[in-house]
């Protein structure tokens, strides 16, 4: 049995032809050809791709083998290309479309280049690459159920969006959709689009022409549409929305977002990662909805990468939030660039304090010689001595039970406000955080309030801190007894 079980699906089956598997009738052996093949949810999962097997090994194993695999249509459904793209792989990529007959699709197409040099020209895939791959794929649009496309340019982008305009109406079974331009930097605070001449807003699927009806996921990441009123079609009751890295130039106006996201009044996961909406300036300003103006009543999970802390409160203001549980925060400067993050100090105080706004934002700006702020800090810190933390009711932190810090740098009475917002709290994620964020877990003298933090915290997972720090507070008699699940990876 130890030999057997190093061998993969198709070395087992194989095996063990002539045995009771080859006395299973064709209803039976179809279902467990898709079982070995695998479901798409594993195509970025890590998962070891020895546990799955292709179908085209499968239809090779014996005649009966072929028969079954190849009457199954469902078993040639994930279509799957890859860069470089090769005839061979166009070749294949059409013959599973005509075997997979009539059931719906779920398409990956990864163009990235590992080896990029960073230039638009010099890429190896291009628009007329993208044209050839659509050439496949157009004809079978009725049939799309997932669709993710990732580039390190924008021309297959722009290509992808342009000859997409027209099956608008012919989407019906599409579910799911993930549009990537895998350019992080573009989110930087005063990077603009490029390559201007592409930089045309093209309407997604036709926009208000398109014909969507099951689609409940979308993400642009790097990707940009024409987010003007009447295309918003595509974008509408969703459960899922996610906008990242995109420069600020291209970014929907204020007003436009929050249509965009009131269109979907059941979403229940919102990620906005880089410069967020185009806030108006001058007297525009005053057309800026209220404070938690955008409410939806079933959002549990909320990501949000910032690139300026002050900038942030302007835009979270706006945001009602009632049944949120799950929360990550990201200061997106410091990942991307490789520096020493800025004081986040700003946003978990309003995070942690209802009556602050984003007009308090100017006090803090008052810095002393060592580039403290004295009158908002000093303020707040000492408010955070004398008084309970509680969250703004828009964003009600009290009900939160899942929390992620990703390179946030705080102060201590910052940090500690915002953990003391979250009574409910059970599960605790840092990752290259200042130790302040680790280190007001550790167990703390009878007198310190320090104690009485997150004190239903069962879960804590921190990587790239201090590992002595995390040991010591994972071992402190205070946690001690009440983590169940801690990890700490380099």
């Amino acid at each position: 049995m130890e030999g057997l079980t190093r061998l993969r699906p198709h070395e087992y089956l194989a095996s063990h032809r002539g045995s009771e598997i080859d006395r299973l009738p064709n209803e039976i052996l179809s279902p467990i050809f898709l079982l070995a093949v695998g479901q798409p949810q594993h195509w970025h999962d890590g998962s070891d791709p020895s546990i799955t097997t292709s179908p085209t090994t499968l239809s090779h194993i014996c005649r009966r083998w072929r028969q079954v695999s190849l009457g199954t249509g469902s078993l040639w459904t994930q279509i799957v290309l890859t860069y470089p793209t090769s005839n061979e792989q166009l070749t294949c990529a059409l013959t599973w479309l005509s075997r997979s007959t009539t059931y719906p699709l779920d398409i990956l197409l990864d163009f990235r280049d590992p080896d990029w040099d960073w230039e638009e020209e010099t890429h190896g895939f291009g628009w007329r690459h993208m044209e050839a791959v659509l050439s496949l794929l157009l004809p079978t649009a009725s049939r799309w159920r997932t669709l993710e496309l990732f580039t390190d340019t924008w021309a297959p982008i722009y290509a992808f969006l342009l000859h997409t305009h027209t099956i608008g109406r012919c989407l019906e079974k599409l579910e799911k959709l993930h549009l990537a331009r895998c350019n992080e930097y573009f989110a930087l605070k005063g990077e603009v689009f490029k390559p201007a001449a592409l930089g045309k807003h093209l309407p997604l699927f036709g926009g208000a022409e398109a014909a969507v009806p099951r689609l409940r996921e979308v993400t642009l990441t790097g990707v940009h549409v024409d987010w003007s009123a009447g295309h918003w079609q595509p974008l509408s009751c969703l459960v899922k929305l996610e906008l990242k890295y995109q420069a600020a130039d291209v970014m929907p106006s204020v007003a436009q977002f929050r249509q965009i996201l009131l269109q979907s009044p059941d979403l229940e996961t919102l990620a906005v990662v880089g410069g967020g909406p185009q806030f108006p300036t001058g007297n525009e300003g005053s057309l800026i909805a209220g404070r938690g103006s955008i409410k939806l009543a079933r959002l549990t999970t909320f990501t949000f990468g910032f690139v300026d802390a002050h900038s942030a409160v302007q835009l979270l203001e706006l945001f009602d939030f009632p049944a949120l549980r799950e929360l990550n925060l990201e200061d997106v400067s410091a990942t991307l660039q490789h520096q020493p993050p800025e004081d986040a100090s700003v946003l978990l105080y309003w995070l942690s304090n209802p009556s602050y706004t984003a007009s308090t934002a100017s006090i803090a700006d008052t810095k002393n010689t060592d580039g403290n702020n004295i009158n908002f800090y000093s303020s707040l810190s000492s408010a955070s001595a004398s008084s309970t933390s509680s969250s703004s009711p828009f964003l009600p932190l009290g009900e939160v039970h899942t929390l992620a810090l990703h390179s946030i740098h705080a102060s201590r009475p910052s940090l500690k406000r915002l953990y003391g917002a979250c009574p409910s709290l059970s599960s605790l994620r840092l990752s290259d955080v200042c130790d302040e964020a680790l280190a007001l877990l550790q167990e703390s003298p009878p007198s310190s309030a320090i104690q009485n933090l997150l004190p239903v915290l069962d879960t804590l997972f921190v990587r790239g801190g201090n590992k002595e720090l995390f040991g010591r507070v994972i071992s402190s008699s205070a946690r001690e007894a009440t983590f169940k699940n801690t990890r700490f990876d380099e």
